[in-house]
């Protein structure tokens, strides 16, 4: 399980934090580059994430796991040309399925579910020679609390940064609100700082707090808010935003 959680990391921050806007515009208006770029950073990430398994396996893992989803992300963009935006976000939802199921389709590929000790033997080397290495100290850790730890970062990663872009495409899909491209920006980076503190007041035991937070927020947008079609703007991305916090911070509740 580490292992695939490794991979999901790797896929989450590629996918999420390191895809630009201008890729994503270049990927839909059908330019090879753009995928071709994107299936380039993913198989790195990927190789990156998996390769204390085996060199030779997380190259040819990261090299398959890149091509599918070149593969995967050409037939939406094609797939979603002249789409509704309630089609979007569908096909959007079965990208993601196929991302993840590719994810464990190779997983076989890997000898073993446990690392390879001669890449940790490799490091090991490397402490006490490199700089940077010498203010830290090598720990040893189970792999139970390693699965538990890559687990909540797999979950604030989905929930914080692909819920930014799950809430776009709810908002798309359920309202005729078009804001510019500077407020939609802006209302993007609300929204993930939002659910990050979300996620961390329900894992906390603060439910307390979350209205403080929700009424921060309505506070702030109090004069648009008289405006109807704001107003049902501004409530579906909340309700939306909330939703993704809560439902990932009670999974990391039963995880800790």
């Amino acid at each position: 399980m580490s292992l695939f959680l490794l991979a999901l990391c790797a896929h989450l921050v590629g996918d999420f934090l390191f895809q630009t806007e201008s890729t994503v515009a270049a990927k839909n208006a059908g330019r090879l580059w753009a995928h071709l770029v994107h299936g380039l950073l993913i198989t790195v990430l990927t190789w990156l994430a998996t390769h204390c398994f085996g060199l030779g396996a997380a190259f040819c893992y990261a090299l398959l796991v890149g091509l599918a989803h070149l593969l995967i992300d050409s037939a939406k963009s094609f797939l979603e040309k002249g789409r509704s935006a309630g089609t979007k976000l569908f096909l959007f939802l079965i990208d993601q399925g196929f991302h993840w199921l590719s994810l464990l389709v190779f997983l076989p590929l890997f000898p073993a579910p446990h690392p390879d000790p001669g890449v940790l033997a490799f490091y090991r080397s490397l402490w006490p020679t490199v700089p940077v290495f010498s203010f830290f100290r090598p720990v040893s850790v189970s792999p139970l609390s390693l699965e538990k730890g890559l687990w909540i970062i797999a979950l604030y990663l989905a929930a914080v940064f692909g819920g930014a872009v799950f809430t776009n495409r709810i908002l798309a899909w359920l309202t005729d609100n078009h804001q510019g491209e500077k407020y939609r920006r802006l209302s993007s980076a609300i929204g993930i700082m939002e659910r990050l503190i979300l996620i961390t007041l329900v894992v906390a035991d603060a439910i307390s707090a979350i209205g403080f937070v929700l009424a921060a927020k309505s506070l702030a947008r109090y004069q648009e808010l008289n405006n109807r079609e704001f107003a049902e703007y501004y409530l579906v991305g909340t309700l939306t935003s909330f939703t993704l916090a809560l439902f990932a911070g009670l999974w990391l509740r039963t995880l800790l």
